[in-house]
């Protein structure tokens, strides 16, 4: 794709020209290039542009890594990927390797992810960190929502939150991400947010947040435990070790309406990057820097936080990348072979642990700007599934539901066009009840259904979704009608959940010989 005409802006051209300086000075020794960020005057965060043009003149100069456009945002600014890692001569990149994806600001008032990505690249490829790079074939898209940074707004140009997407695809800034995703399946991704430390509940109460930087894992009931349990138990807490010695506080990622409301462990939600990478049993996290009061404020301390808790995060990986790799590759080769979990969970929440340790987080008072601890009492740590569904044989989608069959082509979900009628034995659903209640102290509907078994045909011309591929925990989540976390429930979707009505996607249970 043609990228956008750039003009060099004062603070581009003095990086640009930082640049020439150092390559000519000290050739291919090269101290530390200043980023467009450090360059500025004041708190000025980087433009799409600069960006862009810091990244082509970086690659141009060290031949660091290479650099593709993988998409454009709605209104047509480039998407790039980079990809650092050193190859031997005909060396496949990816042999031996453990692949690692780092992707910033899908919300576009959340610019320290992007600044940190910059000064990453940067520092990657000018080989001042030469040891992140070990045992790994590493990708970086250093900013996912160009439109929305430069509006200074979380939605992207078409007032979408980009992070709410990850099931329909339905923003080109996601669906990039997304094809990206599926051409590299890496077994490692990190997405890098920010959280609001003053929200309005806890300014009431005379509070600011004192979070710190906070990290998430997987978390959906459908996601191997033991990715989970090794993110929670090795990854988290050496990264915490590492990052104190930076003068960076790291915690797990909570998630609450406020000081009084309900604490949990972010979300089970498969429509955010997180989940929806690690439902295909990527080890997959994300990070929650600090936000300001505006979206510039203190934007250089935020950027430093970020770009550690990164890097940390990257040699964790790096010294570990045999270990990781393995573990992946077995935990999908469950999903893959003759016997997969027999069941998968289709509703969850969070729930308490009447065993496990309380929680206390630290809170800054307004008006007289101590620090000190707050013990909450309700919280809510572990994940309990409540409704489950056996895994079918596949699901047979009309084909005249475009829609729905759109979504399994941006997912690069494998189906089959029917060419002959085939025997089957099929489960048809028929809608009996919809009820708005609440999960995850967000809004859900509670699905109720009646289900029918017959010797049937899949008539010629039926798409046909099978569920022996990587995808199966997402296909099923995806067409199950009382899927928390599917397309039913979704307002472009919704049509497919008229009481009374029979549920027009059905499950192949049995392929009659």
């Amino acid at each position: 794709m043609r990228p956008l005409p750039f003009r060099p802006s004062r603070t581009q051209f003095l990086s640009f020209l930082n640049l020439a300086l150092v390559v000519g000075l000290f050739g291919c020794s090269q101290p530390p290039i200043s980023t467009p960020l450090e360059l500025a005057e004041g708190d000025v965060l980087t433009s799409h542009g600069d960006m862009m043009g810091f990244l082509a003149d970086l690659q141009s100069e060290t031949n660091g890594f290479t650099m593709d456009t993988i998409g454009e945002s709605l209104e047509g600014r480039p998407l790039v990927a980079l990809h650092f890692g050193e190859v031997g001569e005909g060396e496949d990149p990816s042999s031996g390797r453990l692949k690692v994806l780092i992707y910033a600001q899908q919300h576009g008032n959340e610019p320290s992810g992007k600044e940190a990505a910059i000064a990453l690249a940067r520092d990657l490829a000018t080989g001042a960190d030469p040891d992140l790079l070990e045992g790994i074939d590493f990708y970086l898209v250093p900013q996912v929502n160009p439109d929305g940074s430069e509006k200074e707004q979380r939605r992207n140009a078409g007032d979408m939150d980009l992070n709410r997407d990850h099931l329909p695809l339905s923003t080109p800034e996601v669906a990039a991400l997304h094809t990206l995703y599926n051409e590299l399946l890496p077994h490692v991704t990190l997405d890098v947010h920010e959280y609001g430390f003053a929200g309005s509940t806890w300014v009431e109460a005379g509070l600011h947040k004192n979070f710190g930087q906070q990290i998430g894992a997987l978390s959906n009931a459908n996601m191997s435990m033991a990715l989970r349990t090794y993110a929670w138990d090795r990854v988290i807490p050496q990264m915490k070790e590492a990052l104190a010695e930076k003068d960076v506080f790291l915690r797990r990622y909570l998630v609450t309406d406020g000081p009084d409301a309900r604490f949990r462990y972010s979300t089970t939600a498969l429509n955010d990057g997180r989940n929806s990478m690690g439902i295909y049993h990527s080890l997959s996290f994300l990070i929650e820097g600090r936000n300001g009061l505006t979206v510039e404020s203190d934007i250089r301390e935020r950027t430093r936080q970020q770009l550690e808790t990164i890097k940390s995060f990257m040699r964790f990986f790096g010294e570990n990348a045999g270990e990781v790799a393995t573990l992946v590759d077995r935990e999908r080769a469950v999903l893959l072979g003759e016997a997969p979990p027999k069941e998968v969970a289709l509703v969850m929440d969070y729930v308490p642990d009447p065993d496990g340790p309380g929680l206390s987080v630290g809170v800054i008072e307004i008006e007289t700007g101590e620090e000190r601890d707050l013990t909450i009492d309700a919280f809510a740590p572990k994940v309990e599934a409540t409704v489950f569904i056996d895994r079918p044989v596949g699901y047979v989608i009309p084909s005249e539901m475009r829609q729905v069959i759109g979504v399994l082509e941006r997912h690069q979900i494998e189906f089959q066009p029917m060419d002959q009628p085939a025997a089957a034995t099929l489960e048809s659903y028929r809608i009996v009840s919809v009820t708005p209640t609440s999960k995850e102290d967000k809004e859900f509907l509670d699905v109720r259904v009646t289900a029918s078994r017959e010797e049937g045909t899949i008539e010629a011309g039926d798409i046909v979704v099978w569920c022996d591929q990587l995808a199966t925990n997402l296909i099923v989540s995806l067409l199950e009608p009382q899927s928390q976390w599917g397309l039913a429930p979704l307002p472009d979707f919704v049509e497919l959940l008229d009481v009374g009505s029979e549920y027009p996607i059905r499950r192949v249970l049995a392929i009659q010989d």
